[in-house]
Formats: C-alpha cells, structure tokens, sequence
C-alpha cells in the first residue's frame, strides 16, 4: 500500500512530450494531502473500527454474562418455585397429619367423655336403684309395721272392748247382787220390822 511519502518521493523520468511538471507536482501535493486526509481517516477508523470491535466483544460477554444469569435466574427461579410447592405440599400434609390426630385425639377425647358420662350415669342410676329400693324396703316394712301395729290395737282395742264388756257385765252382776242385796236386807228390814 502506497503512503504519503511514497507519493512525495515518487520521482517520474522526463521525456520530450512529457506533462508540464509544476502541474505534475502540483497535483501529486493535493493527491498527497488527500491521500494522507484518507489515510489519516482510514487509521482512525480502523481503531474506531478496533474500538468497536472491542466494544462489540465486551458487549458479547456480556450478552454472554447476561444470558447465563438469565439462564440461572430462570433455572433458580424454578428452583424455588419447585422448592416452594414442595415445602406447601410438605406444610399441607403437616397440617392434614396434624389435623387428622387432632381429630383422632378429639374423637378419642370425647370417646373417653362419654365413657366417663356413661358410667357416671349408670353409677348414679345404680345408686338411684338402689335407694328406690331401700325406700320400697323401707316402705314395705313400714308397712308391714302398720299392719303389725293395727293388728295388735284392734286386738289391744278388742280385748279392751272384752275387758270393758266383762266389766260391765261385772258391775250389773254387782248392781243386781247390790239392789238384791238391798231388797234383802230391805226385805230382812221389813221381815224384821214386822
């Protein structure tokens, strides 16, 4: 590739036609201030093409960066999300455990309740049972004292009746032993007076 200098430094041969040389030379130094403008151009857009270049590179890594933690962030977003219905699932079979023996031990817990009330119940029914039946005891001997107790007052009342009767009847014996008793001394009297 041709540079500036060479240009400069580029010498032609003279012939007898030749082209005028102050237009020549005239014209190489505008070529060569051209040409080194282009080159001076064409270097700084190599490096701005090098910088770009560069640029372009980072730019790649991190796209490249970008896409593996894009690529992990999905991957720990699955993660978590897998984690996440697996520790819900884990929470709700705990709970539906905790749930299930809680209802176990209520159920027991009232089993035992009723156990308890049943027993109390028939504790307090026997008991019940059996001062009806003391009662009814004691009302039938009650009863069978009444009973004992009218007996012997009609008896004691019938002897007394007897005992009243015979006493009656041992006073009018008296009486008419008296009044023949009187009419016999009222008859000795008389019998005497006379």
């Amino acid at each position: 590739m041709l540079t500036p200098l060479d240009i400069q430094k580029k010498e032609f041969r003279h012939s007898l036609r030749g082209y005028n040389s102050e237009e020549v030379d005239s014209f190489l130094d505008r070529v060569t201030q051209d040409y080194e403008i282009l080159n001076k151009e064409n270097l700084d857009l190599k490096e701005r093409l090098d910088q770009a270049e560069q640029n372009m590179a980072r730019y790649r890594e991190i796209e490249e960066v970008l896409k593996k933690t894009m690529i992990l962030a999905q991957k720990n977003a699955d993660e978590l999300r897998q984690n996440t219905e697996k520790e819900s699932q884990l929470t709700l079979d705990r709970a539906r455990i905790e749930a299930e023996q809680l209802n176990r031990e209520a159920e027991q817990e009232a089993v035992a309740i009723i156990e308890k009330a049943e027993r109390q119940a028939a504790a307090m029914i026997s008991e019940a049972e059996e001062k009806v039946s003391q009662i009814i005891e004691e009302h039938s001997r009650l009863e069978r004292q009444a009973q004992v107790f009218r007996m012997q007052f009609r008896a004691l009342l019938e002897a007394q009746a007897r005992f009243l009767d015979s006493e009656e009847e041992s006073q009018i014996k008296e009486v008419r032993l008296d009044a023949l008793d009187e009419s016999t001394e009222d008859g000795d009297n008389v019998l005497a007076s006379a």
